[in-house]
């Protein structure tokens, strides 16, 4: 979902897209392979995404993946260039592991 720029120029970040789905004013699909991972989150983190979960009509799993995406791009955005360059590396490395796994 990152930012994206329309075809008049305006950017979109993934944050304004995540709010624009709560309210209804945009819809969103993900197609791609996922991954399962179990996590434990406080519980009024669990009651704040159930009520996003609901209003905006995605399904809890869907919520998760797309406010994951936010924090994501909005911590790589404060970080400096090494940084971003290192995670991209293990990144690389940790999709290469994955690809001969499935081999």
């Amino acid at each position: 979902m990152m930012a994206f720029t329309t075809d008049d120029g305006e950017v979109i970040k993934a944050a304004d897209q995540a709010a624009a789905i709560v309210e209804g004013r945009a819809k969103t699909e993900y197609v791609g392979t996922t991954k399962l991972i179990t996590i434990r989150i406080p519980m009024h983190l669990a009651i704040k995404l159930q009520a996003m979960a609901q209003k905006s009509g995605k399904s809890r799993n869907a919520t998760i993946a797309t406010l994951l995406e936010v924090g994501l791009e909005e911590v790589r955005e404060r970080l400096d260039d090494k940084t971003i360059e290192e995670l991209r590396e293990i990144e690389n490395e940790l999709h290469a592991d994955t690809l001969s796994a499935e081999a």
